[in-house]
């Protein structure tokens, strides 16, 4: 059976090189989300090889109140979810059950107070952080402001609940599981807290290190679990300074969520922390290549594979474990990487860039099957799309690649077409079928 979204009357044909079609929601600097979609392109583009998809936007009906710095997606009250962080302090939790009809319906929704986020002075406040778990919705500005939502059974049935956790942050993000949240930012290390138990600690204030005192601040905070020491000096024997842009959790699983995380810095520089094993890094990675330090980390579609942007137009894929270079590059891109968003049930990624281009990256196969850390080549742009605004945020809506609900909307399952489907399949000779089974398991390994 082939699953297919409806956009603009006419469904989508299934990848052929993944088990599904790569379907994204894209929210730009102009407060619009917009539904890209892709067709798997009969003949190749003449003027550029590689191109393998036709990308297709639409535009969604929201009301776009300012630019929007975050976009979530996740499952919270039996419901799946898409929650809308915008610039002037508003969010917006909106339900996918018409978005087939290219509507986005609005579940709840609700403004920070200006003492919460200051959103019309000089230097106006920025959401950093935004996440969907079965908890709650959380999400935090660079203030340190964090707040936990959970809906009710009816729209004005949310309660929110408040704690404050050290200023100048550049990052905040929930752990898969949602029983955790780790955040850093300028001479702000990493740290990693119990949800639960910091939201019991809502009228205790939290201030951030004095500056004389950067290093001495061991004591946990209520609520905190473990905090990152900073690393070694410099070869001149200098503190290195402390400034996080960004982290990602690197583990699935329930038990071990929480305790692998990879941040980066703008001193160019990648380490990795198991939270099991001390406060120094388990292992770093750094490149005098990448211009003005690293500006995104996510994680990558193989295991112990990450994702790194810079602020110009480097993208690279790095192992976490021993590679001292780059598993391999991404070549195509011509702008500053904005938003990274991988989608291990479709084998692709969704890149936005500060030239207005949504992008579809693909990765490259490796040397041998058995090994996925094997790699030759660079991953290529396969599809390319303008979008009129610099994406912010990009957010996949397929996800689960063995199960057959393959995408966030409920009614795209192309049942008129089941019978010319299974008509339309190509028959295989006796040997055909003895070579079949290798070339399944390399696109599983792709």
């Amino acid at each position: 059976m082939f699953y297919a979204a409806r956009f603009k009357e006419q469904p989508l044909t299934p990848s052929l090189d993944s088990p599904m079609t790569p379907l994204w929601l894209s929210a730009d600097a102009n407060g619009l989300l917009k539904l890209i979609s892709s067709k798997k392109l009969d003949q190749p583009d003449l003027k550029n090889p590689s191109i393998k998809f036709a990308l297709e936007a639409k535009t969604l009906t929201v009301e776009a109140r300012s630019p929007i710095h975050r976009v979530a997606l996740g499952v919270h009250n039996e419901q799946k979810l898409v929650t809308v962080a915008y610039a002037d302090g508003s969010t917006r939790i909106l339900s996918t059950s018409k978005l087939v009809e290219g509507e986005l319906a609005t579940v709840a929704k609700w403004e920070e107070t200006p003492k919460r986020f200051k959103a019309s002075n000089s230097s106006p406040d920025r959401w950093v952080g935004l996440d969907v778990r079965a908890q709650g919705i959380l999400q935090s500005n660079q203030r340190g402001q964090v707040r936990l939502t959970k809906l009710g059974s009816d729209k004005d049935g949310e309660t929110s609940h408040t704690c404050n956790v050290p200023m100048n942050l550049r990052h905040l993000a929930a752990s898969p599981s949602g029983a955790h949240f780790a955040y850093g930012g300028t001479e702000v290390n990493l740290s990693l807290w119990n949800l639960e138990k910091s939201f019991q600690q809502s009228a205790e204030t939290v201030s951030s290190s004095k500056p004389g005192k950067r290093g001495r601040g061991d004591q946990l905070f209520p609520g905190e679990i473990w905090r990152a020491k900073n690393v070694a000096h410099d070869n001149l024997d200098l503190r290195q300074p402390v400034d996080i842009t960004s982290l990602s959790f690197l583990s699935d699983t329930e038990a071990n969520a929480h305790h692998q995380i990879a941040i980066g810095n703008t001193l160019g520089a990648v380490h990795h922390y198991d939270t099991r094993k001390g406060k120094k890094p388990a292992g770093s990675w750094q490149d005098s290549r990448m211009s003005g330090g690293v500006a995104l980390v996510e994680k990558g579609i193989r295991d112990h594979e990450l994702y790194i942007a810079d602020s110009s137009t480097n993208f690279w894929a790095i192992d976490l474990r021993a590679s001292k270079e780059p598993l391999y590059s991404m070549k195509g891109l011509s702008g500053k990487v904005t938003s990274i968003c991988a989608s291990p049930s479709t084998g692709y990624v969704g890149v936005g860039a500060l030239d207005r281009y949504f992008r579809l990256l693909d990765s490259p196969v490796s040397v041998d099957s058995s090994q996925s850390d094997n790699l030759q080549g660079h991953g290529s742009v396969v599809g390319k799309l303008y979008v009129t605004a610099s994406p912010t945020a990009i957010i996949p809506l397929v996800e689960d690649a063995e199960s057959k609900a393959c995408t966030v909307l409920d009614d795209v399952v192309a049942k008129d077409g089941e019978e010319d489907d299974w008509n339309n399949l190509q028959e295989v000779s006796s040997d055909e079928e003895d070579l079949a089974p290798t070339s399944k398991k390399r696109r599983k390994k792709a």
